[in-house]
């Protein structure tokens, strides 16, 4: 039997660039333009194979550290987590750390403040008809997922980035990250909607079983102007991955 040990000092707290304590760890207007990144930093008593379970506010992602060289870990906030959660507000931010023999360790907090005086979503989130009962199964998936964009003025030539992200429903460890690209065409924006059919069974069963999805969608408008993002969508995702079964 493996008995717990109560680890040594605790973890230096994170950090976010350009959030100092002479600002009062805030993220303002200025700030935001050179994106908005979170730092694990090199902690004591670091080993390979290490969790770190990152949290941001209401949301969670745990990171796999295979080396401790890896360390300082920088994740891109901005693009990496669903956009509710770069939006302004107060987050409480730090990382619990365990280890191969399932000892934690909490880390200080960091009180970040995101100020920027902008609405992160402004556009209305995908629906996912393949998702109507509230979960995404094999048969949903197996000709691929039918995403559905709608949003108010749809323009021919408009640049659709659509986005999934899946994760583990226990470890919340990230398992799928697809990207696609559309471009809007004419009869797209007479219809002022947009059905893709670009995320593949395959993208699913990197998701697997036990486990859920986030899609979302960013918009670069054909005129030029600036860069929207929706509202994200979640669901349960239940596809047995190859060979699984």
């Amino acid at each position: 039997m493996t008995t717990k040990l109560k680890l040594g000092a605790t973890p230096a707290a994170p950090s976010v660039l350009n959030a100092t304590s002479e600002d009062n760890y805030t993220i303002d207007q200025y700030d935001i333009t050179s994106g908005l990144t979170l730092i694990i930093p090199q902690y004591d008593g670091a080993k390979n194979n290490d969790l770190v379970m990152v949290h941001w506010g209401d949301y969670q992602q745990q990171f796999a550290i295979s080396d401790k060289a890896e360390l300082p870990l920088e994740i891109d906030v901005l693009n990496d987590f669903p956009p509710v959660y770069h939006a302004d507000g107060n987050y409480d931010v730090y990382y619990v750390v365990t280890d191969q023999y399932q000892n934690q360790n909490e880390s200080e907090h960091l009180p970040l403040i995101i100020a920027t005086g902008e609405s992160v979503a402004t556009l209305p989130a995908p629906v996912v008809p393949d998702a109507a009962p509230g979960y995404i199964n094999y048969d949903a998936a197996s000709d691929g997922v039918i995403v559905d964009i709608t949003y108010t003025p749809m323009t021919a030539g408009d640049s659709i980035t659509l986005i999934m992200k899946g994760y583990d429903n226990q470890a919340n460890l990230l398992k799928a990250d697809v990207e696609y690209s559309y471009t809007v065409t004419a009869a797209d924006a007479k219809a002022g909607t947009v059905e893709t059919n670009l995320i593949t069974l395959a993208d699913m069963q990197e998701i697997g079983e036990d486990a859920y999805a986030l899609f979302w969608y960013t918009v670069a408008p054909a005129d030029g102007s600036a860069l929207e993002t929706s509202e994200t969508f979640q669901t349960i995702v239940d596809v047995v991955p190859p060979g699984a079964k």
